[in-house]
């Protein structure tokens, strides 16, 4: 059986630090807390956290101790963070193995993070609410935002439709006139300020985020990052890659 302090470990690697800063305010409100913030909580993985940890605490008085649990660890989890230049990320179900993080956790927190450059590429986006309203936070402190993603006018066999259209962004795309027959944008990548770079298989979608079995590799360190975004620029540079009016 798990233990409270192996939950709060797992809750720490799975989830955004401010998600579990908001656990550990719950908890130390006890069942009536828990159980507001699952009813209000926008995302699927932390209303799954609640009923992990209400599972864990009935009729019990440990409501403070795993609310410091959940401190210490993610207070750890940064620690580790600030160590490792590469984590694994994944959708899907969970296993016995506990080196990696939910993508969904990923994602928000990279894109909390951005300070001045984000860059999003992907084939498909379908996106969640919290994606969504995270690039919208990002673009109001000032963020620029650049779209890279696949157009059905670019690609007779994709059938996705206009994504983000009320957040300022720049946008790109692959014209089909600059790729060979059949090509799709497949890439999935996300490059927070030339810094940090996630790449991976998962689209700018729900299932993507909450649903499939998803892997992605988060690079932490400018070496990678700089490649990749001075990929996309020399192919824009060359016209491979143009804007979208």
């Amino acid at each position: 059986m798990t233990t409270l302090e192996t939950l709060a470990v797992e809750l720490a690697e799975e989830l955004p630090h401010s998600d579990i800063t908001q656990l550990a305010h719950a908890c130390r409100k006890g069942e009536p807390g828990l159980r507001s913030l699952e009813a209000h909580a926008a995302g699927t993985a932390v209303r799954g956290a609640c009923r992990r940890l209400r599972s864990h605490l009935a009729g019990s008085a440990d409501h403070g101790y795993a609310a410091g649990l959940l401190i210490g660890a993610a207070q750890a989890r940064l620690r580790y963070r600030s160590r490792h230049h590469a984590e694994v990320v994944w959708t899907g179900p969970a296993s016995g193995v506990q080196t990696s993080r939910l993508t969904s956790a990923v994602v928000t927190e990279l894109i909390a993070s951005a300070r001045k450059e984000l860059l999003l590429v992907s084939f498909a986006a379908f996106p969640p609410a919290s994606l969504t309203a995270a690039l919208d936070s990002a673009a109001a402190r000032g963020v620029e935002v650049t779209l890279l993603l696949e157009q059905p006018a670019d690609n007779p066999t994709f059938r996705g439709g206009v994504t983000f259209p009320a957040i300022p962004a720049v946008r790109w795309n692959w014209p089909l006139g600059k790729r060979e027959p059949g090509a799709a944008l497949h890439a999935k990548i996300i490059v927070v300020d030339r810094q940090v770079a996630l790449v991976g298989s998962a689209n700018l979608t729900s299932h993507a985020f909450e649903k499939n079995l998803e892997c992605g590799i988060l690079l932490r360190g400018p070496e990678h990052a700089l490649a990749i975004v001075g990929h996309l620029d020399s192919l824009r540079e060359a016209g491979v890659l143009t804007a979208l009016g």
